[in-house]
């Protein structure tokens, strides 16, 4: 009688065994890798901080069965204008993007960039999320929206000519953080152009341009814009960029309920709220690096007088463009008074 449970035992153990590598192999032959693409060089926040922590923590939910591989440098496609479009035809499962690239695309989105959104990625970010779902979602139904964020508010950094006051913008070619921002340029009496991040610095230090109205994370590395420009001011109130990191739709429809359920777990407002502080931090201590050491460039700080005359014309130039976005059909005074309230 023990031998015959014995043998059943040992029978029930060696079904189990291989049920459970049955199991196993199952979720082996539904493992998924997905493509994570970006522009940005390998040592950009986007690469180093943002898009890791997401595939860290989708492989330790999945159990590896899902993984996410990342393509920075433009491995999977050159130029940033097209990331929306490669994340839409699944030439990367998931990109990373700026919307102000193509504001066509996002006119809604644009809203938020406006200046007078807020004074942090990490605020910016929170009002982005504020008004997604009862205005900007309809820029985002071909793709399943992974984070949405902002960086820091812009600084202006010049070649040879130090900024103090309006006057002293005036003419200088600047390039704008994206083509919604030139009108604020315009106001200001400066001529506003946009231009990929990518090529700025050769602009700035070949003269075609004669400033960059950029976040200050872009004076050291990766960009070193304080390379070619010599000076710094901050103080004004300025516009942000905003970004989407994104999945393909039917890439997402695809997946499994539990890779769904993971990667829900590490997107949305909690995985931008990550990002933008990631990356704002960074933001944060390049200014003060400028500020305090005047590292490569001499700083100034716009005063509270002085920023009366830049403000002036920047709130004049915001309702400009809120009322072209109105005549297109875009409700942007009730996004702006949504985000600014």
């Amino acid at each position: 009688m023990k031998h015959i449970k014995r043998t059943m035992l040992t029978a029930l153990a060696i079904t189990t065994l291989l049920g459970l590598n049955t199991i196993s192999s199952i979720d082996l032959a539904h493992a998924k890798e997905l493509k994570m693409a970006t522009f940005m060089s390998p040592k950009h926040p986007i690469n180093t901080g943002a898009l890791p922590y997401l595939a860290k923590n989708v492989a330790t939910e999945t159990g590896g069965s899902l993984t996410l591989k990342l393509y920075p440098s433009g491995q999977l496609g050159k130029g940033p204008k097209a990331q929306w479009k490669r994340v839409i035809e699944n030439v990367a499962e998931i990109t990373f993007g700026i919307q102000g690239y193509t504001p066509k695309i996002f006119p809604r989105t644009m809203v938020v960039g406006q200046p007078g959104v807020g004074n942090s990625s990490q605020e910016v970010t929170e009002k982005i999320w504020k008004v997604y779902d009862k205005f900007l979602t309809p820029e985002y139904t071909k793709v399943k929206v992974l984070a949405l964020f902002s960086n820091w508010p812009p600084v202006i950094i010049t070649r040879k000519k130090a900024i103090s006051k309006l006057a002293d913008i005036k003419d200088l070619k600047i390039r704008a953080p994206s083509a919604s921002n030139i009108p604020q340029l315009k106001a200001w009496g400066a001529v506003g152009v946009y231009m990929p991040v990518s090529k700025i610095y050769n602009a700035l230090q070949t003269g075609v341009l004669d400033g960059v109205y950029i976040s200050p994370g872009a004076l050291y590395a990766p960009w070193r814009l304080s390379e070619p420009g010599e000076f710094v001011a901050a103080g004004m109130n300025g516009p942000t960029s905003l970004f989407f990191i994104a999945m393909n739709k039917q890439v997402w429809d695809g997946l499994s309920k539990k890779h769904q359920a993971a990667v829900n777990k590490y997107s949305g407002l909690k995985y931008s709220r990550f990002v933008a502080n990631y990356w704002g931090t960074r933001d944060a201590k390049q200014l003060a690096i400028a500020k305090n050491q005047n590292k490569g460039v001499k700083f100034t700080q716009i005063s509270k007088e002085a920023a009366v005359a830049f403000d002036k014309a920047t709130a004049k130039s915001v309702q400009g463009f809120l009322s072209k976005k109105e005549k297109e059909g875009i409700p942007a005074r009730a996004i702006y008074k949504a985000v600014t309230q």
